[in-house]
């Protein structure tokens, strides 16, 4: 079960605030001896201020965060009223009552301490003999010295970790420094990377923790859950004994990965939870610096690509000549596989277009890098703008079937890796036919580009994959030389019931895919297009007396269909 801190724990979290508990309060001279009556789980509320409560309508007076002191003299007479103040307090976020009893009431009513501890407020027997001004002095001392020595630690802390990162030590050094800081284990999850790096030195929590963890990912996976807001705060999930806190790294509204803490023995403060946060943004930086590290790297390798992929022998040429530096064989089989994100699709729709773009190539670096991780093959990538081209290449001993196993192996990272990013419905993935040798890699191009517009042109489906090799022997209307008097021929055969569609808003085209679809079954027809079975009827000898169309008429019905792939399949 997953809250929000203050939901969970009744603190006081406010992130603009440096709060500290109350328990802490406990410990200036003058509450020396002072005695928790009631309400001891909320003693780690968050406390800001002191105020003295003697008047009956202190209710619209009060803060969240302060600590209100009393001597009860207005309440007595009427212990009642006290009863009905208590909550009010706790919805007001008062963090507790401290009371001075044997002037005005020789000990605080059972009824109120009952209703204290229901709702974990707590109130504190304060000693008779500690004067209200002196003792609001000392808290406000301490309040204020607890303040200053948690921006001194976070400052500290903060200048350790740009230390790190001007040393270049990595992510690692920075999980083990806020281990150090925190005394918890920790883990940081680097969301564009594909890396998580742990530090726990007691093997036993270790083992705990990576459990717990790996549990938590598999969940997160399965529900598809949204990553944290960058405004949402420090998050707690109880397991049992188990506390695990979350703290969400964001930069310029870009999410980069989380922070997680395990409080495995109860000692973890919100104090260090503050430090902890307060270096998040450093982090986000760091992940953000390698990633224009990876970019710089990437642009060579782009350039060679797009000279390899060209039509342009000369431009091919230069790829041949820089081949050995990418390790590349221009005569081994190759093969081209497009991953593209639909143009009509949520990520273009917004209206930050240009933010959008960023998290788009955020998605398609995190495939990249996930698929060097997962895949053992060769292969070379390139990403620009709305899509992500990579080239495969296998030893010249490799089989067919070897061959078809890695490209399903890698088409399978692909798949994985977009629905993680819950932006599978939008994504097509074409994959070319494997090619003898780089000369041939244009047309592996063409045909995974080809596959990809097919897909495209079939609106409303879920993420597809196409082969172009599966086409069969349609596939030939898709090369160029063919491509125009194809689409010529289909405008033909289809050009008059078109125009009566888009006149009349009418259906005759769809009519017509049913009835070849259920196979000339005019009540199947009107089943698929949810259409009354006379309507069917109507528009089926409208299409034969109009337009001298007869469906049952077998060579017409063959130029029919094929006219009807050929706008699927081509344009």
């Amino acid at each position: 079960m997953c809250k929000m801190l203050d939901e969970k724990d009744g603190q006081i979290m406010d992130q603009k605030q440096l709060t500290i508990q109350l328990r802490d309060i406990l410990q200036v001279d003058l509450l020396q001896g002072a005695e928790v009556l009631a309400g001891h789980r909320g003693l780690h509320n968050g406390i800001v201020s002191v105020n003295v409560m003697e008047v009956p309508d202190i209710i619209d007076w009060v803060r969240p965060g302060e600590l209100l002191l009393t001597t009860a003299f207005t309440f007595s007479d009427d212990v009642m009223a006290l009863e009905r103040l208590i909550p009010e307090l706790k919805a007001k976020r008062v963090c507790g009552l401290g009371i001075k009893t044997q002037r005005y009431t020789s000990e605080v009513p059972e009824g109120v301490l009952r209703i204290a501890d229901e709702i974990d407020f707590p109130i504190i027997k304060v000693p008779q003999d500690a004067p209200y001004g002196e003792l609001i002095k000392e808290i406000f001392n301490h309040i204020i010295g607890e303040q200053t020595r948690l921006l001194s630690r976070i400052n500290d802390f903060n200048h350790t970790v740009r230390e790190i990162m001007l040393r270049h030590e990595g992510m690692q050094a920075i999980t083990e420094q806020i281990y150090l800081a925190t005394g918890a284990p920790v883990a940081i999850s680097d969301d564009i990377f594909r890396d998580v790096y742990f530090y726990c030195p007691d093997p036993v929590k270790e083992r705990r923790i990576e459990e717990d963890y790996q549990a938590l990912s598999a969940a997160d996976f399965l529900r598809r859950e949204h990553k944290p807001e960058k405004d949402r705060g420090q998050e707690v999930i109880s397991d049992g004994n188990l506390k695990r806190y979350t703290v969400p790294i964001y930069f310029d509204n870009t999410h980069y990965g989380s922070i997680f803490i395990w409080d495995t023995d109860g000692t973890l403060r919100p104090q260090d939870l503050f430090v902890i946060e307060s270096t998040s943004t450093l982090i986000a930086l760091d992940i953000l610096n390698r990633t224009t590290l990876v970019e710089r790297e990437n642009v060579h390798q782009t350039t060679f690509l797009e000279q390899l992929l060209s039509e342009d022998s000369l431009e091919q040429s230069k790829a041949v000549g820089s081949a050995e530096f990418y390790l590349f064989h221009p005569d081994l089989p190759s093969q081209i596989i497009l991953l593209a994100v639909n143009h009509g699709s949520r990520l273009q729709e917004a209206a930050d277009q240009g933010r959008q773009v960023e998290n788009l190539d955020t998605i398609l670096l995190n495939l990249t890098n996930r698929i060097k991780r997962e895949y053992k093959g060769y292969f070379l990538s390139t990403r620009k703008s709305d899509r992500a081209i990579f080239l495969l290449q296998f030893d010249s001993d490799c089989s067919i079937e070897g061959r078809q196993d890695l490209c399903d192996q890698f088409v399978g990272v692909l798949l994985r890796c977009v629905e993680e990013k819950e932006i599978a419905r939008y994504t097509s993935i074409g994959v070319g036919s494997c090619v003898g040798s780089y000369r041939a890699l244009p047309s592996s191009l063409q045909q995974a580009e080809q596959t990809v517009r097919i897909l495209q042109s079939r609106s409303g489906q879920e993420l597809s994959v196409l082969c172009y090799d599966d086409l069969g022997p349609l596939r030939i209307l898709g090369h160029p030389l063919l491509r125009d008097d194809a689409l010529a021929y289909a405008e033909e055969i289809l050009s008059s019931l078109e125009e009566h569609d888009a006149k009349q808003r009418g259906d005759l085209i769809e009519t017509i895919r049913a009835y070849f679809a259920s196979g000339g079954n005019l009540k199947r027809v009107s089943e698929m297009l949810f259409t009354h079975y006379n309507t069917v009827i109507y528009r089926i000898n409208r299409i034969r007396d109009v337009y001298g169309i007869d469906l049952r008429d077998p060579e017409t019905a063959f130029n029919f269909q094929l006219a009807l792939k050929i706008k699927e399949l081509v344009q």
